[in-house]
């Protein structure tokens, strides 16, 4: 009944193992497994033998990008499918989404002053959205900075208290394939299924882009587990109150003892971990989360095992960055180009002051892996101080991090509070979530 299906499923297996396929069988392959299996039902029986073809297609397609350097080389070099193998490669929480049809394709466009710009899919939780786009024209396009993003719901601007992040092209190109990575600042739901995206171009005509998407998926609920449990570390107490996990990342949420004498900065190994000691890392660019060192209650987001079924479950910590309270910033006098008062650990040096701006340098706090220092400060009357621009290098050795403040905000001297540093608390922590 199903004999050239069978044949042509047969066909694609092969070829897959043996890496010798052209790229319409991979594109024919990829869009049954991501497409297909998301388009509409239209009979039982044949929407069953579908879904199987994919699933296992799919399966297949992931398993040998995972373990084929070779593969995955071939995929990323057909248009669009950059993006699939770095997640695949990278990030297993995305990499389960992908498998288990939550990233939801979209391929919509518009064309502005002869570029265009395509949501090619999303996928959405009550804490962020990852946007996949392609951005393209007849001319090179890698030099125009990016303006503006806003995402649009029931007439309620989504980035208002949202941070997001995107990918950067330095390579000359007339075709960028990337993403936006936007954090809510609480987790939110969504009246509606209607959204649409803003995206501005930094170049002299201003482009605009206003892209009206509607999204099909339903929203997938974070599941909960309450802790309420204390934990100490080198004499600080933190109580772990609960742990949500969500499609794109799992929320933890910990409250500090106002009565700790160390200000904790960032939990470089903060992870999950299964009865078979499979790891779902923190987020690759360092922890991120709601509240910042300020805030007694913070909440750190790492990847997500939310399409796993683990019997048991693990939330465990390493290397905790703390300094002590009252020597946990920067006292700069950016007018005398001073430093007044800085942690005495000694661990990062500042090498060089100027009217708006200071550098940095200390040892790689962890290899491949960066981190900003610092977020923003506040002036001698309390006001906030931004930071609009900081830029990190290397020279084998150390990392040099340069901050330039707002100037129109100083007034001296300047507090400007480390949210990084490499200083750890002794120990480590773990605690059975189920």
């Amino acid at each position: 009944m199903y004999e050239k299906e069978e044949e042509m499923l047969n066909q694609s297996r092969e070829q897959l193992e043996q890496l010798a396929i052209p790229e319409q069988q991979i594109n024919d392959a990829i869009q049954r497994g991501i497409w297909e299996a998301n388009s509409k039902r239209r009979k039982r029986k044949k929407t069953f033998w579908t879904l199987s073809v994919a699933a296992i297609l799919m399966l297949t397609f992931i398993t040998s990008i995972r373990v084929s350097p070779a593969f995955a080389n071939v995929v990323a070099s057909l248009p669009g499918m950059e993006r699939f193998v770095d997640i695949i490669q990278f990030d297993k929480g995305l990499e389960a989404i992908i498998e288990n049809e939550y990233y939801e394709p979209l391929g919509v466009s518009q064309v502005k002053d002869n570029m265009t710009f395509t949501i090619d899919g999303i996928i959405l939780d009550e804490t962020g959205m990852e946007i996949f786009y392609t951005l393209e024209a007849p001319f090179s396009i890698e030099d125009i900075p990016y303006g503006e993003i806003e995402v649009w719901n029931d007439g309620r601007n989504l980035s208002e208290d949202s941070s997001y992040s995107f990918g950067y092209y330095g390579e000359k190109t007339n075709r960028i394939v990337e993403r936006f990575s936007f954090t809510f600042g609480e987790v939110k739901q969504f009246p509606s299924q209607q959204f649409e995206l803003i995206f501005q171009l930094e170049n002299e005509k201003k482009t605009t882009f206003n892209i009206p998407f509607t999204l099909k998926n339903k929203l997938q609920q974070g599941k909960v587990y309450a802790l309420n449990q204390e934990v100490e570390m080198d004499g600080q107490k933190m109580l772990l109150k609960d742990i949500t996990v969500y499609p794109l990342r799992v929320a933890v949420k910990i409250v500090f003892d106002e009565q700790n004498n160390m200000e904790i900065l960032q939990f470089e190994d903060m992870r999950l971990e299964d009865e078979n000691g499979e790891v779902w890392s923190s987020i690759q660019n360092g922890t991120s989360g709601f509240g910042g060192i300020e805030n007694k209650e913070r909440t750190y987001f790492l990847q997500s095992n939310y399409f796993k079924k683990p019997k048991e479950l693990f939330i465990k910590m390493d290397k905790v960055q703390a300094l002590p309270k009252e020597e946990s910033y920067l006292l700069v006098d950016f007018g005398k180009k001073k430093i007044l008062k800085q942690p005495s650990i000694g661990k990062v040096e500042v090498t060089n002051i100027e009217s708006n701006s200071l550098t940095v340098k200390y040892l790689p706090i962890r290899e491949n892996h960066s981190y900003s220092l610092f977020s923003q400060g506040k002036n001698r009357n309390g006001g906030v101080v931004d930071i609009p621009s900081q830029s990190m290098r290397g020279d084998g050795e150390h990392e040099y991090s340069e901050i330039i403040v707002d100037a129109a905000d100083i007034i001296n001297p300047v507090r400007i509070d480390f949210i990084a540093y490499p200083n750890y608390l002794d120990g480590s922590m773990s605690i059975q979530i189920k």
